[in-house]
C-alpha cells in the first residue's frame, strides 16, 4: 500500500546542525512539512506570522507557504508529498499551521518509533509499518486540529495548554484517589470551568480519562504479571476487586480473568 511519499525525515537539532546561527533563511515549501518539537526556545514563522515554539507544539506547513525559524529547537520532522486527490491531503490542508497538541506522549511514541524505523531500516513507500504509522499520525492530527478549530470562543485557546500537563499528571498518578478539584487546581481553574474545557478538548470528562488510564494499567498487569486481581485493583486505583471487575467488564466486554487467559500465551514466553 502506497499512502504518500516521504521526501525527508529525521531528528533536527539546531544547536548541532547550526550552532552559530540565530535563524534560518526564508524559503517556500513544496511539500507538507510536519515538525513535533521535543525542546524549543524559538519561533516558527509561516507566511510572516510568528508562533512560539514549546515542547508539545506541532507545525504543519503546507505546500506553497513561506516559512523560516528562529533558533534554537530540537524536533522530529517529516516532509510528506501527497497526491492531489488524496483524502489525507485535504486533511493536512485543513490542519492549523501551528497548534498545541493534546497528548504529547502519544505523538512522542509515534514519532520516535517511526523515526527509529526509518533511520535503521530505510524508507520503503510500500511498507505496511510505515504507512500504518502515518495513518496513525493523520488520525491524531485530524482529532487535535478539530478540537483546535471547534473550541468555543469563550475558551481562550492559549488557556487549554494546561491539558498536556494534566494528562501527564493523571497518567503518573492514576492509582491515587484523584478528585476533580485536585486536577482543576493543577490547571489553575475552577472545577466547573476545568471540566468544561477538558471535555471540549478531549471529548471525554477528566474522570473518564482517569478511568481509561486505570484500565490500561490493569490490562498490562494482567498480561505481564501474576498479581492477583485484588493486588491489581489496589495498584491501579480501584476501590476493590469487585470495582475493578465491574468497570473492566463494562469497558472491555469480558472479565479480567478472561482477558488474562486470552492474552497470556500471546505475550508471555
Amino acid at each position: 500500500m502506497r499512502l504518500c511519499e516521504l521526501t525527508n525525515y529525521g531528528v533536527f537539532d539546531t544547536k548541532i546542525a547550526r550552532p552559530d546561527k540565530k535563524r534560518s533563511a526564508s524559503r517556500n515549501t513544496d511539500v507538507f512539512e510536519i515538525e513535533y518539537y521535543i525542546s524549543a526556545n524559538g519561533k516558527a514563522i509561516i507566511n510572516d506570522r510568528a508562533y512560539e515554539m514549546a515542547p508539545g507544539t506541532l507545525l504543519c506547513a503546507k505546500p506553497g507557504q513561506k516559512r523560516s525559524s528562529i533558533f534554537h529547537f530540537r524536533c522530529y520532522f517529516l516532509h510528506i508529498r501527497l497526491p492531489e486527490d488524496s483524502r489525507y491531503r485535504a486533511l493536512l490542508e485543513q490542519t492549523p499551521d501551528f497548534f498545541q497538541i493534546v497528548d504529547g506522549q502519544a505523538y512522542g511514541r509515534l514519532f520516535e518509533t517511526l523515526t527509529e524505523h526509518l533511520l535503521s531500516e530505510g524508507y520503503d513507500p510500500d511498507s505496511d509499518f510505515v504507512n500504518a504509522k502515518l495513518l496513525e499520525l493523520f488520525y491524531y492530527l485530524n482529532k487535535d486540529s478539530q478540537n483546535n478549530r471547534n473550541c468555543p470562543e469563550q475558551f481562550d485557546r492559549n488557556n487549554y495548554r494546561f491539558i498536556p500537563k494534566v494528562l501527564e499528571y493523571i497518567q503518573q498518578n492514576h492509582q491515587k484517589n484523584l478528585t476533580l478539584a485536585e486536577m482543576a487546581d493543577l490547571a489553575g481553574y475552577s472545577p466547573n470551568y476545568f471540566h468544561n474545557i477538558f471535555r471540549t478538548v478531549m471529548g471525554i470528562t477528566p474522570q473518564e480519562y482517569l478511568m481509561q488510564q486505570r484500565l490500561q494499567h490493569a490490562k498490562l498487569l494482567l498480561i505481564h504479571t501474576d498479581n492477583t486481581l485484588s493486588e491489581i485493583a489496589y495498584e491501579c486505583g480501584f476501590s476493590s476487586q469487585s470495582h475493578l471487575c465491574a468497570r473492566f467488564k463494562r469497558s472491555v466486554l469480558c472479565t479480567p480473568g478472561e482477558y488474562r487467559q486470552r492474552n497470556m500465551n500471546r505475550y508471555r514466553t
